[in-house]
């Protein structure tokens, strides 16, 4: 147990503390500032796992025709676990990294929250507490009361006079980021399009809702976490692959349309699909009548020819 608190107050809670301090010192005592620098900060540590989760997601999307032809196919359950594990194995795929993002924010979230309600206290019982948690350097005991006010609403706060129009922010950008990583092109099954719609409104709520219990600044904390892995997901699923959204994509169920280099690709297999399978099923007198003779390419002409052609044209001028 001894060990357990150890690791979470001396190596979790207190380093994210002062370090909180530190930074809203440097940046004239905007403890809100702090909080978003701090949140960037842990964005761009953990960016391998969020590019493995971005490719986790792409590679689950991909495999879905042939998790479907699996599910139709195979109506044994046993059966059908072991194939689709096989295309996991094929496809070098681990379902578990969706979940590694998710698994080290839970600690940082939690940490921040204890964080928030003991740096932020307004009374003088949390204050002396907060003096035995920080560490004994001037540059931070300098900086202790700490600003609470940050824009419109107060960091320390969970009412929802506060809280509110940060958790409409906080709402807006969860839609957002679940709309944009869960974005795929092609048709799904119904019960995965059924589950990523309920995702898609469920998640939204439920940190909207968690805004207004939890202090204002782990609102910010979320509200900026959104912000980046939107970003991240836009270069991703978009800007990679020559996509573009609307706000009226944003807003609807419908899937993502093909890039123009793509569809343009598509219809012109298609025509030489359709081209060579009316070649294979008609006769062939019909076969060889419609196939086109290739044109003599134009002769070239000679310098010396070109010269003479010219002063022939003098000479008839001259007469």
């Amino acid at each position: 147990m001894d060990i357990l608190d150890f690791i979470w107050n001396d190596i979790l809670i207190g380093p994210i503390m002062n370090g909180l301090i530190v930074i809203a010192h440097a940046v004239d005592d905007n403890y809100g500032v702090a909080i978003i620098l701090f949140t960037l900060i842990v964005r761009v540590v953990t960016y391998p796992l969020t590019l493995r989760q971005l490719r986790a997601t792409r590679g689950m999307q991909e495999m879905q025709p042939r998790m479907q032809e699996i599910q139709k196919k195979y109506k044994d359950p046993k059966r059908r676990q072991e194939e689709l594990m096989k295309v996991y194995r094929e496809a070098g795929f681990n379902p578990l990294g969706c979940l590694w993002p998710l698994l080290v924010q839970m600690p940082i979230w939690i940490a921040l929250y204890q964080v928030l309600r003991r740096t932020l206290g307004d009374t003088p019982e949390q204050l002396l507490r907060l003096s035995s948690d920080l560490y004994d350097w001037s540059y931070i005991t300098s900086a202790i009361p700490i600003n609470r006010d940050f824009l419109f609403f107060d960091l320390g706060s969970s009412s929802i006079e506060q809280s509110l129009p940060l958790a409409i922010l906080v709402g807006v950008t969860a839609y957002i980021q679940q709309k944009v990583s869960t974005a795929r092109m092609g048709p799904r099954d119904e019960r995965s399009e059924s589950m990523n719609r309920t995702m898609l409104w469920m998640m939204p709520f439920m940190f909207g809702f968690f805004t207004l219990q939890v202090p204002a600044g782990l609102g910010l904390y979320w509200l900026v976490t959104s912000v980046f892995t939107i970003l991240t997901s836009y270069y991703y699923y978009f800007y990679r692959q020559g996509l573009k959204w609307s706000w009226k994509w944003l807003l609807s169920s419908e899937p993502l349309p093909a890039p123009a280099a793509a569809g343009a690709a598509a219809n012109g297999g298609a025509v030489a699909v359709a081209a060579t399978t009316e070649a294979a099923e008609a006769p062939d007198g019909e076969e060889e009548a419609s196939e086109p003779k290739p044109e003599r390419p134009p002769r070239r002409q000679t310098s010396a020819a070109r010269r003479r052609r010219q002063r022939r044209r003098r000479a008839n001028r001259s007469r």
